[in-house]
């Protein structure tokens, strides 16, 4: 096929960014049962509500803030557009509009994953099974991106779905940096004086990005928030650090480009050049830690930036608001 459909596109960028989201979930949702183990601390489980912004919706939903509570609502509840469940819905119905241009294997995994996903039961999400639930959901959407790594065919369709992929890790990786390092600033300033739970956390941190032993290979001593902050920023080497997931984007566009003459990305490369300029002046900012609220604004304010450009230019989007982003797929008709 020489020419790509735009819905092709859009859906092939949206099932990535799906399946992202919901590995990216899953793993932080892991790190909080494993950390609070008792599920006493209820100022813990609301920083995950306030990481995706979810405060009101939940208190709405369910009142009483509990681990349970949250795991529910993050991974089985089909009325919250950002839970597992509604992603993975969302995936499987970008994925099905693909049908024509996916392998057999690709629509299986999803679609058995999605299925597996329905039959979870409240068993599977209290305080014992909460973290094995969590870590089978993310070795099962690795499994998804594995089978398409090794079965799409690299036409223009793979890069609009290496742009979602690389977008939506980028974003989750900037909003859990956010909310943890915001967190250790205010008490200490991001200095020497961690305690060594919040050591441990910040260990627990770098496990749910797979990325503890290629921190220890990248960075000696002790665990420290700061340079764990920087790896996971900076790092161009590690795949799922800021650096490398713009690097990645720009790589995407420069192909899109060149290589299939789509002349549209101006805008959106240019988006992308500033947000890796300011990377680079923010890995040279010794005093960093002490704004990093508002650069990570700025690091989410380009990221929906790119994503809006890319709608208006190949998806046929006039504007696309923050809701839209989130429930994109909610609007296409479907049939579970």
């Amino acid at each position: 096929m020489s020419m790509l459909l735009s819905r092709y596109a859009e859906a092939l960028f949206w099932f990535a960014r799906y399946i992202e989201r919901s590995a990216s979930l899953a793993r932080i949702l892991n790190v909080q049962a494993s950390f609070w183990q008792d599920h006493s601390n209820q100022e813990n489980w609301a920083s995950i509500l306030s990481l995706y912004a979810d405060t009101d919706r939940f208190n709405e939903a369910h009142g009483t803030i509990t681990a349970q509570k949250v795991a529910k609502f993050y991974i089985t509840d089909r009325e919250n557009p950002g839970s597992i469940l509604s992603c993975l819905w969302a995936a499987r119905e970008n994925a099905r509009l693909l049908r024509p241009l996916i392998s057999v294997s690709m629509w299986s995994y999803i679609n058995v994953s999605y299925n597996e996903m329905k039959r979870l039961s409240e068993r599977d999400l209290d305080a014992a099974r909460l973290s094995r639930t969590c870590e089978s959901i993310a070795r099962t959407c690795d499994a998804i991106m594995g089978v398409t790594e090794g079965t799409y065919y690299r036409d223009a369709g793979w890069r609009f779905y290496q742009l979602g992929l690389w977008i939506e890790r980028a974003d989750q990786t900037s909003r859990l940096l956010d909310v943890k390092v915001a967190q250790v600033a205010s008490h200490n300033g991001l200095d020497q004086s961690d305690t060594i739970a919040d050591a441990e956390f910040w260990k627990l941190l770098l496990h749910s990005f797979e990325a503890y032993h290629a921190f220890q290979r990248s960075k000696s001593g002790r665990m420290d928030p700061r340079k764990v902050a920087n790896f996971l920023m900076f790092n161009q080497s590690f795949p799922r650090s800021l650096t490398h997931c713009i690097g990645e984007i720009q790589d995407m566009l420069n192909d899109l480009y060149m290589g299939f003459q789509l002349r549209h990305v101006a805008s959106c490369y240019e988006q992308v050049e500033m947000l890796l300029y300011e990377l680079e002046a923010a890995s040279n900012d010794p005093h960093l830690h002490l704004r990093f609220h508002g650069f990570n604004d700025k690091v989410q304010n380009r990221l929906f930036a790119i994503t809006n450009s890319l709608g208006k230019s190949f998806f046929g989007h006039e504007t696309l608001s923050q809701d839209t982003e989130q429930t994109q797929t909610q609007s296409q008709s479907a049939t579970e």
